[in-house]
């Protein structure tokens, strides 16, 4: 018992001394004759305007984005070897400076995310914290499915499945050599190896109609007012690559195609990117995969060099959200995220960390500082105020990601937190003590 209480005592040290090297940095200095933003936890009740509005709205879904690259797969198999996967940037990420929190390892092991128990275990964390839905990040490419492994042999396998309910979500990106590279400007360099699907309209139709066709059927399929819920990645790279007469066209087929196979037609989130021809193209609603590296690259200076994840999770809910419901001509639906840390797809710079902090210039990638479970649950806890603000929009929220180890948000217990992530969504939900169900 002693040495259990010494090692929380030395924990508790190691974290303090962490925050304080993070906000003692040059670069996380006030700008002169500027308020201080507001940032959460401190500000919750001025950005939620009531203790009220902090409550589960009735019927509340929450859907977490999964990514599927932590498992033996085809692809990664072909690009570089059998058995690769992206625990390997992760295992394998150094500091890149004083209190640089790397690496960042699951607490529960390296799991197999192709194997059935896997997701058994993923499925019953999500359902005592409160994860309604997974929707997959979901791949198309050189004409099949890729990285499709972990949803087709994991989870639709697992006993427990009907517990957490899935979408997916079409990721109409190329697929990226991930290794980390650096190019002869010592920048990051991630040339594409496949195209996405929405390299012409018998590609995209071929992998649509696949999903529609061989997910839609499932009895734990997520479904929005009985229609099943496809997600798409960027509607506006899919309009100027196919046209937006050919995407219409093609939209319209689907919902014809999901008709005659026995569904009520289909409801059409935009997952990553909003577009103005969203409504046009024929969507439902719209939201953020997870916004907080873009709001804090938006907003915060330059010369932070490590955005504050209070800061950008406050200024995601009062700027972006508000903004997105403002403007969108279609619901918007609260996206958040875990945090951000993408240095394990990076080369550490080979060139010295100048004097003068710019972002831009070093470290050249996202690095959120100040993470901590706290943040994450007044971020969801604000996602919630927005929603009873909103009484028309859908009660859904969604939350990036289940386990992104390599870009640095992530629900699961890691080696930092433990349990941390998901206990404060949890708690933020209104739900029971779930910290005595750890280790069971």
């Amino acid at each position: 018992m002693l040495s259990r209480n010494v090692s929380t005592i030395l924990t508790a040290l190691i974290c303090a001394l962490v925050g304080w090297l993070f906000s003692s940095s040059p670069a996380h200095a006030q700008e002169p004759n500027k308020p201080a933003p507001l940032r959460l936890p401190d500000d919750l009740l001025k950005i939620a305007g009531s203790k009220e509005k902090l409550q589960k709205p009735d019927g509340l879904t929450v859907a977490c984005y999964t990514f599927p690259n932590y498992h033996n797969s085809a692809l990664q198999s072909r690009l570089y070897g059998p058995g690769w996967t992206e625990y390997i940037l992760t295992r394998s990420a150094r500091p890149w400076f004083p209190g640089h929190q790397q690496p960042r390892t699951p607490l529960l092991g390296e799991l197999d995310e192709s194997k059935p128990e896997t997701w058994e275990r993923y499925n019953e964390l999500a359902r005592t914290h409160g994860v309604d839905v997974f929707i997959w990040d979901w791949y198309w490419y050189d004409g099949a499915p890729a990285l499709h492994e972990a949803l087709e042999q994991g989870f639709l396998l697992s006993k427990n499945r009907r517990d957490v309910k899935f979408a997916v979500m079409w990721t109409n990106h190329p697929w990226f050599i991930l290794f980390p590279t650096v190019d002869t400007a010592d920048k990051a360099s991630y040339p594409p190896s496949f195209d996405s699907p929405d390299m012409s309209l018998a590609e995209a139709w071929r992998s649509l109609s696949y999903i529609v066709s061989r997910y839609f059927h499932q009895e734990n399929y997520w479904r929005i007012n009985g229609k099943p819920v496809l997600c798409i990645w960027d509607p506006g790279r899919m309009a100027k690559r196919l046209g937006l007469e050919a995407s219409k066209q093609l939209i319209a087929q689907l919902r014809e195609f999901a008709d005659r196979l026995g569904h009520d037609g289909i409801h059409l989130h935009a997952s990553g990117f909003y577009s103005p021809l969203c409504k046009e193209m024929g969507f439902d609603t719209f939201g953020s995969y997870n916004p907080v590296d873009h709001v804090a690259r938006t907003h915060q200076p330059r010369t932070v060099e490590f955005p504050d994840y209070g800061i950008a999770a406050a200024d995601t809910a009062t700027k972006q959200w508000t903004y997105h419901a403002r403007e969108g001509t279609i619901p918007y639906l609260p996206g958040l995220g875990a945090g951000w840390d993408s240095t394990p797809r990076y080369a550490m710079p080979s060139y010295p960390r100048p004097e003068s902090p710019n972002r831009d210039v070093w470290p050249r990638c996202a690095i959120m500082a100040n993470e901590s479970p706290a943040v994450f649950k007044a971020f969801v806890q604000a996602a919630l105020a927005y929603l009873n603000e909103h009484p028309k929009t859908p009660p859904i929220l969604t939350i990036a990601c289940w386990n992104e180890w390599s870009e640095g948000h992530y629900l699961l217990p890691d080696n930092r937190f433990g349990y941390g992530m998901l206990d404060a969504l949890a708690e933020a939900l209104g739900k029971a003590p779930t910290h005595s169900l750890h280790g069971k």
